[in-house]
């Protein structure tokens, strides 16, 4: 038997803190690991949505990938030690330019100018930054908070996954767990199609769709299935309680 732990209330709080439920699968999945490693590439605000604050808080380090300069002040200031990278990450080594949105709707900022335009179209505005990017496997040989492989990787980057995973080394690399926001930007809209293969072709298994994010493990860790299994009856047990779609993130439509 096992028992699910109670999700509470969506926002910061004193156990969860991501806007979803990432921090709560993850921390199931890794329920018997005191001390692990993360990268979280597009990590935004250190608290406020954070998927990683729960395992910093707990003795976790890792790396905090984020091109906002204000976004990066508040993290160097929260995460001191942590391994924190004002940079994009891409596929490449260039300067792009970064769409970064008002603060409202500061998640929606991203490298891909598609996106942004349909964001103003729909009324948000942002503001341009020539910003440096480089791959992940470059960031990652630089830093010292991870050298091999890693409890797990997010990617959250509203339109760039397939950059960002073409430009890590899986082999020298490898997380245990991948997960990716996989909806186009404020729609339930699948993405994982553009670039799902690009994990199974590294050795990866699909774990869990939360109905938001999507969650891969590596193949030699395949024993961690039963817990994404697990994890997911309590996740759909709390979507009940709270009237959100089992499949996806928004709430059930009324009767």
């Amino acid at each position: 038997m096992f028992a699910c732990p109670v999700r509470g209330p969506f926002g910061v709080r004193e156990t969860y803190h991501s806007q979803f439920y990432e921090d709560y699968v993850l921390s199931y999945v890794f329920k018997d690991v005191a001390k692990g490693s993360y990268v979280d590439v597009g990590a935004s605000d250190p608290d406020i949505g954070s998927v990683t604050k729960y395992f910093y808080l707990r003795g976790w380090r890792g790396v905090n990938i984020e091109p906002n300069p204000e976004h990066q002040a508040a993290l160097r200031k929260a995460r001191p030690d942590d391994s924190n990278v004002e940079v994009g990450i891409s596929d490449t080594s260039a300067t792009l330019q970064f769409y970064r949105f008002e603060a409202r709707a500061t998640g929606l900022s991203t490298f891909d100018r598609d996106t942004a335009l349909r964001h103003r179209a729909a009324g948000f505005q942002f503001d341009e930054l020539s910003i440096p990017v480089t791959t992940l496997s470059d960031v990652l040989q630089k830093n010292d908070r991870v050298t091999g492989a890693f409890s797990f990787l997010n990617v959250d980057v509203e339109g760039f996954e397939r950059k960002v995973l073409s430009g890590l080394d899986f082999r020298r690399f490898p997380p245990t767990v991948v997960m990716l926001e996989s909806t186009a930007p404020l729609t339930e809209d699948p993405t994982h199609q553009n670039w799902e293969s690009l994990l199974f072709d590294a050795g990866y298994l699909f774990a869990l769709d939360d109905g938001l994010n999507r969650y891969y493990l590596h193949a030699s860790q395949r024993s961690l299935l039963q817990r994404f299994i697990e994890v997911n009856y309590c996740m759909a047990r709390d979507k009940v309680a709270k009237r959100i779609k089992l499949d996806g993130f928004m709430p059930e439509p009324t009767p």
